[in-house]
């Protein structure tokens, strides 16, 4: 696809089969895949790209990204009662109509939004989702869901987000300590330790209050996390053997990301009744924690 400029500062163009948006602005450049409406890139101005995006990724059209920020939608894992679904909904490997809502110097604000007619098998209720993404200073995805029919459904999602680190084992995450956690590969429920790592295959979501989380360690700058909408935070990464299993993980690469991803998962699922709608929100935040404090 040849290069085709939206405004100064919004081009449409592609990585292999899929199309894609790019923004640069005085903050901050992304890139966002028309597929998924998924985030592949967000590089504050002067820094570092916060995410990670496999190298081994082959950008196929139909096939799910691995890296960024997938939109697991309108369920999160397995299907709750068909096996045959496809994980984590019906969301990344899809198109999305999108527009521009705003765009200036210092943010750009793209709105994408996907229709389910209520025929789907697997999700037979009328909805619609709405990704807002607002790249500037920070990175803000907000993602609502509204029932379009007369029958409530439960909605469990998640941001499912990919950042980029020099070593896995490194990253150290604040604001989680004591919080429980269910380990997803063996069923252990058990309190997030003070020393958490990821030191090895890990799956876990954790229980909380929607507190602010903030990740170091990272060889760049640190992450500020804050959500709204959200109870549950997955935290992942699949270690040696089971990346081995994975598309497109080059050997060890699992080694330069780590996963925590703003989620309602588990007790954190939500009802939505007929004509009601939830909002997950996240912020993303590259801090200096290295900077001179204000006098």
């Amino acid at each position: 696809m040849t290069e085709h400029f939206l405004s100064a500062r919004i081009s449409l163009s592609s990585i292999n089969q899929l199309p894609v948006l790019r923004i640069n602005n005085d903050w901050a450049s992304a890139t966002i895949s028309v597929q998924g409406a998924q985030v592949l890139e967000f590089t504050p101005a002067g820094g570092d790209n916060l995410l990670f995006v496999a190298q081994g990724e082959s950008f196929n059209q139909g096939e799910a990204i691995r890296g960024g920020i997938p939109i697991c939608w309108p369920w999160f894992g397995a299907h709750p009662e068909l096996a045959d679904a496809p994980t984590h909904g019906l969301a990344r490997e899809v198109d999305w109509q999108y527009k521009v809502v705003a765009d200036s110097d210092n943010r750009t604000d793209l709105l994408f939004w996907l229709d389910l007619d209520g025929r789907h098998p697997a999700f037979p209720y009328p909805a619609r989702a709405e990704l807002l993404v607002s790249i500037g200073s920070s990175l803000v995805v907000s993602l609502t869901t509204l029932n379009l029919g007369p029958q409530p459904f439960q909605l469990s999602q998640a941001l499912h987000t990919y950042f980029a680190c020099q070593d896995q084992e490194r990253v150290r995450i604040q604001g989680l300590a004591d919080r429980r956690y269910l380990d997803k590969l063996t069923g252990k429920n058990d309190s997030v330790p003070r020393a958490f790592s990821f030191d090895r295959e890990i799956d876990w979501v954790v229980g909380d209050v929607g507190q602010a989380l903030l990740f170091s360690g990272l060889g760049q700058k640190a992450i500020h996390m804050t959500r709204l909408g959200s109870r549950s935070v997955v935290l992942w990464n699949p270690g040696r053997e089971k990346s081995k299993t994975l598309s497109h993980f080059l050997p060890d690469e699992y080694r330069g990301m780590f996963c925590v991803e703003a989620s309602n998962a588990l007790e954190d699922c939500r009802l939505i009744k007929a004509n009601s709608s939830h909002v997950l929100v996240m912020e993303l935040t590259a801090v200096d924690l290295d900077a001179p404090k204000p006098a």
